[in-house]
């Protein structure tokens, strides 16, 4: 692997373990045992290695984040969509946990954050008014709006949530998606509310 390469992933690593704040270049360069002076030949700054891995969470998320494309989308779609946010999130998660400290220390990623919030909420907001169409939600327009915002700000906070919990608990990408389905289940079918009862029996432990 090469130097740079081996660089963002350490700092993925330690941002991950010990906070964005609390690591440093120098800490970043003692844990892949190289002198900070080659650290520095390839990044300049702590800011350019979490430019870098934004950059990076926002080209694997833009994907994730454009939702099924499923024209008749079912619970199912929802719930894929749910795990693979989540999945991602977990992957970086120090910029989910350390959010403010992000957007004060790193005024654009802010700004770049906003944007990934936006286009949560939208595609959320499209799911669920695409489960409405095809009947298996029952809810208004401004419902579908406001539970799609509801959706979004509870996976926002689900990170920093999840280090609040007794030691053992389950917060993996699967609880994490049962749990933000949970605010849509009043608005579903029996039908389908039978089926977020067997997602909870396969996936919450």
């Amino acid at each position: 692997m090469k130097t740079r390469d081996r660089i963002l992933q350490a700092a993925l690593r330690l941002f991950n373990e010990e906070g964005l704040a609390e690591v440093s270049t120098n800490r970043i360069a003692a844990e892949l045992g190289i002198s900070p002076g080659n650290l520095y030949y390839h990044f300049k700054t702590k800011r350019e290695i979490v430019e870098r891995l934004f950059r990076r969470l926002e080209n694997e998320a833009g994907p994730i984040l454009m939702g099924p494309s499923a024209a008749r989308p079912a619970v199912d779609d929802l719930w894929l969509f749910l795990h693979l946010v989540f999945e991602k999130m977990l992957e970086y998660r120090f910029v989910y946990r350390d959010t403010a400290h992000l957007a004060t220390a790193f005024p654009a990623l802010g700004a770049r954050m906003r944007g990934l919030t936006a286009r949560g909420i939208e595609t959320a907001e499209r799911l669920c008014g695409g489960l409405v169409a095809t009947g298996t939600m029952r809810a208004s327009r401004d419902e579908v709006a406001a539970l799609a915002f509801q959706m979004v700000l509870t996976v926002s906070c689900w990170m920093g949530f999840a280090r609040m919990l007794p030691p053992g608990t389950d917060t993996g990408p699967g609880r994490a998606a049962y749990q933000v389905l949970t605010l849509v289940a009043p608005f579903l079918t029996d039908e389908a509310r039978h089926y977020l009862d067997y997602l909870r029996y396969k996936y919450v432990r």
